[in-house]
């Protein structure tokens, strides 16, 4: 069942252009999201570079926020956005009660003041309007390998202290049960629709098994901009990327364990 959240079409569009570990995590989201109607005007929050709207939201009216001005750059570049607002989500004047749907790609549980972002969201949201976000589940890093062989091993404390430095790797500030997240959803005002498991072991195996060779990825980012410099050639590669994360994942515990997708709405 987990071999059907990486789609091969998603994949081969995605691969030339971002690290493999990432393309599995946000081919997966795709996946999850598609199951929901997203009427516009969407916004996008921390919008990135734009590729994940670009196949998302195919012909509605995307409007991105994103804090980093390199990103910024490149989403506009995209156009895949009718309008890219840099700045900061817990402060950007966005236009009030004029979207009817927002998506945040996992990229809330970076943002200290939560509840500000939260509180900003729903005031750009139509009555009734529904924001979808996608936030690890407190958990999602005991599903790694890496700590399960150390906690099998006995190593409980070696294995929390490595699950507590991947997060901070990543600067999480919100890692929450269901509960726990959908008390900071109630508090700002919105109303959870759901609070669904997503992702599963498999793609956070599959991220863990990837993410070495991922790190070029990374290190060309921070000195170019881009995850990639050569998208043409790595087109090629991309069938061969995707059976291995097929296989990886078929041979995964396919249970969702790795985030939340939450829907919450603006009451009307």
């Amino acid at each position: 069942m987990s071999t059907d959240e990486v789609m091969r079409a998603d994949f081969e569009r995605y691969f030339p252009h971002t690290p493999a570990a990432l393309c599995v995590k946000e081919c997966a989201r795709l996946s999850a999201l598609r199951r929901y109607a997203c009427p516009g005007p969407i916004l996008d929050v921390g919008c990135g570079d734009g590729l994940f709207a670009s196949i998302a939201f195919d012909g509605a009216e995307v409007w991105g926020i994103d804090i980093d001005a390199e990103e910024g750059r490149w989403a506009a570049a995209s156009r895949a956005y009718a309008q890219v607002i840099l700045g900061d989500v817990t402060r950007a004047k966005l236009p009030a009660a004029f979207f009817a749907t927002c998506i945040a790609n996992c990229s809330l549980e970076h943002v200290p003041r939560i509840d500000r972002a939260l509180a900003n969201i729903r005031e750009s949201l139509r009555p009734g309007g529904r924001a979808y976000l996608f936030v690890p589940n407190k958990d999602w890093a005991r599903a790694m390998l890496s700590y399960r062989v150390l906690e099998r091993a006995g190593l409980t404390g070696l294995a929390e202290v490595f699950r507590s430095a991947v997060d901070t790797f990543f600067k999480h500030h919100h890692l929450h049960d269901r509960e726990e997240w959908r008390e900071i959803v109630e508090a700002a005002g919105l109303t959870p629709v759901a609070i669904e498991p997503a992702l599963s072991t498999g793609t956070t195996v599959a991220f863990e098994l990837l993410l070495l060779p991922s790190l070029a990825g990374w290190a060309n980012k921070q000195l170019t901009t881009r995850w990639t410099n050569f998208p043409p050639a790595r087109r090629a590669f991309a069938g061969l990327a995707h059976a291995l994360v097929q296989k990886i994942l078929a041979r995964t515990d396919p249970g969702l364990t790795a985030e939340y997708l939450i829907v919450a709405e603006r009451p009307a």
